[in-house]
């Protein structure tokens, strides 16, 4: 019998899968694993639905090891074969009765039932297109109505053969040029709660004879050729984490060799190659451009080099064709440490889990170094060509999204204002002086059309500061900020140094004579500015206000939120029950105070 893997080993050898034989070995390597009484800690419950509109027994279980390597323990319920719009239109439907979180609809292009024809001018190509993904839109805004819902929507590969030849890229009416508008039209159309799984990039990457296996369609309707379904499911599972804010926060990056071709303590600045004019520059240049892409959309990026501080920033600051430059980093490590003690401080300084963390690095023996002394880490394989590079990461799912926000655009900004914060800080020996040096100020209001994302986002990532850990989707956030019985609030903070953004999330449902206080969770770059009395004071008031008598809050443990254990008691509010699970706290609004805060209300 084969020596049963640890879970670490087997997640390892998923991230390489690139062939249907492994991938069924790996998926009974997660059976038999569950079955000795593995589970992994941390995971996040979701119920999830499986709708084909073509057969998908082959996609159950890789799919299964995908979402579980993303940190999803999912409860799966598959509709039956062919059910696809029947499941997702009636409210009576096992499906919408199953009532999941997240539903993957698998579509193919043989599932659009009416083509142009091939002499169609541009107006009817595209009113055909616009039908056609009405046509899957329909069902998708049902079975949302239905259950609340995401939906992770594939779009529509090339087929696999063409009818005109050459003509079908160039005619409105050929099929591969109509596919095209559909899938854009998909794309500028479908509503936020719809994400689109981009299969079609998949296919052209892989090859659609590689993707799309003629045979087994029409044999058996398969929808995705046999050794392409670990890129499939791979993808489905990193939006699905994405959905749920189980994404990757930071890069933390090597510098020699993989920023540069080169030794910077040796070659020097002149000696080292990036930029254009050589292969390996072009390779690298590419590579930072790639990089630059991340942190312009919110990944945080920091450094972590063996080698001189001096020496380490002299490319930064003096090469010309350096696209990164030492401000693009919110971290800068450049020393002779173990990499996995440089990363341990990073994520300290940083503060977010180090499974927030990518280590980015060319030498193989500093990635197998950091694989063990830190697993949480995720390590891509690198090769030893940097042209490489971008496609590793960008295979490896890491930094997937559901959406781009304001504060995703600055978020590399507001810690380096968290940085001068910092500095001023540790110049000021009185803390209060200290706080009212920051001239803070907030905008507390409730949760409005403009901060509905940005709230959803916060909601889903947040662990530190976040007293229950709970969930919520985009639509179930718009139903708070829309329920006269609960009382929402998002917190906005910015002070000398520049603006924080929307840092803070509080919701509260009232019962009777009590407000629940059911979500409040801030971001760990504003801990210590007294924010949460500023919260407590703007639930006292609004409790009040409606007549409660007590607030009720409940605090539940995970391995993550320790930060907050205690945060009730410090506020005053006396202990109901405790117990390894949760704890419940109480606050009387009749004779509860006011609290000192040096933050001023907009």
């Amino acid at each position: 019998m084969n020596t049963l893997p640890s879970w670490q080993e087997l997640r390892g050898a998923w991230a390489g899968c690139d062939d249907y034989l492994t991938l069924l070995g790996l998926c009974r390597d997660l059976k038999r694993l569950k079955a000795s009484g593995w589970a992994q800690q941390d995971a996040a419950p979701v119920k999830m639905s499986l709708l084909g509109g073509a057969t998908t027994d082959m996609l159950i279980a890789p799919l299964r090891l995908a979402l579980t390597a993303a940190g999803i323990e999912p409860e799966l319920h598959v509709a039956g074969y062919n059910q696809l719009v029947p499941e997702m239109m009636n409210p009576a439907s096992a499906t919408a009765q199953f009532a999941p979180a997240i539903a993957i609809v698998l579509i193919t292009p043989f599932h659009i039932q009416h083509w142009p024809s091939p002499d169609a001018s541009v107006s009817e190509a595209t009113s055909a297109a616009q039908a056609a993904v009405e046509a899957l839109l329909g069902p998708c805004r049902m079975l949302h109505e239905n259950t609340g819902c995401e939906i992770i929507l594939n779009n529509f590969h090339p087929l696999p053969s063409r009818q005109l030849g050459n003509l079908e890229g160039r005619v409105p009416g050929g099929q591969a040029n109509f596919l095209r508008r559909v899938n854009l039209a998909l794309a500028d159309t479908a509503p936020a709660f719809v994400h689109i799984h981009d299969v079609c990039a998949l296919a052209e990457r892989a090859g659609t004879a590689r993707w799309f296996d003629v045979r087994d369609w029409h044999e058996s309707k398969q929808p995705v050729a046999a050794d392409s379904i670990p890129e499939f499911v791979r993808g489905t599972a990193a939006i699905a984490a994405a959905i749920l804010g189980r994404v990757y926060k930071c890069a933390v990056i090597d510098l020699d060799n993989t920023l540069w071709h080169g030794v910077i303590g040796d070659d020097g600045v002149e000696g080292i190659q990036i930029g254009n004019g050589s292969g390996f520059g072009e390779a690298f240049l590419a590579f930072q451009i790639f990089l630059k892409s991340l942190r312009e959309r919110g990944v945080l990026l920091a450094v972590s080099s063996k080698n001189e501080m001096a020496a380490a920033e002299l490319p930064f600051l003096h090469h010309q064709d350096m696209v990164l430059k030492r401000e693009d980093f919110v971290a800068f490590r450049a020393n002779w440490k173990p990499k996995s003690e440089n990363i341990r401080s990073i994520a300290a300084e940083l503060n977010i889990g180090l499974d927030s963390i990518v280590f980015i690095d060319d030498n193989p023996a500093e990635r197998h170094e950091v694989r063990q002394a830190l697993p949480e880490v995720a390590v891509p394989e690198m090769t030893a060509e940097p042209s490489d590079y971008p496609a590793i990461i960008e295979r490896g799912r890491y930094f997937e999204a559901v959406r781009i926000t304001a504060e995703d655009r600055e978020r590399s900004a507001a810690y380096a204002t968290r940085a001068q914060a910092a500095a001023l800080q540790n110049g000021t020996t009185d803390y209060p002086s200290y706080l009212r040096s920051l001239d803070m100020k907030a905008v507390v209001r409730p949760f409005d059309a403009a901060s509905l994302e940005r709230v959803t986002q916060l909601v889903n990532k947040s662990n530190q500061f976040n007293l229950t850990t709970r969930r919520l989707t985009l639509p179930q956030v718009r139903d708070l900020a829309e329920n006269p019985a609960w009382v929402t609030r998002y917190i906005r903070l910015r002070d000398r140094f520049g603006d924080h953004g929307l840092i803070g999330v509080f919701t509260a449902e009232f019962v009777g004579r009590e407000m629940f206080i059911r979500d409040w969770l801030m971001s760990c770059r504003v801990l210590s500015r007294t924010v949460e009395a500023l919260v407590y004071n703007e639930v006292l008031f609004a409790a009040r206000e409606a007549g409660a008598l007590e607030i009720v809050g409940t605090y539940l443990p995970t391995k993550k939120n320790a930060l907050v254990a205690n945060l009730y008691r410090d506020l005053g509010f006396r202990p109901a029950s405790a117990g390894e699970a949760e704890s419940v706290w109480r606050l009387n609004t009749v004779d509860a105070p006011t609290l000192e805060t040096f933050i001023e209300k907009e």
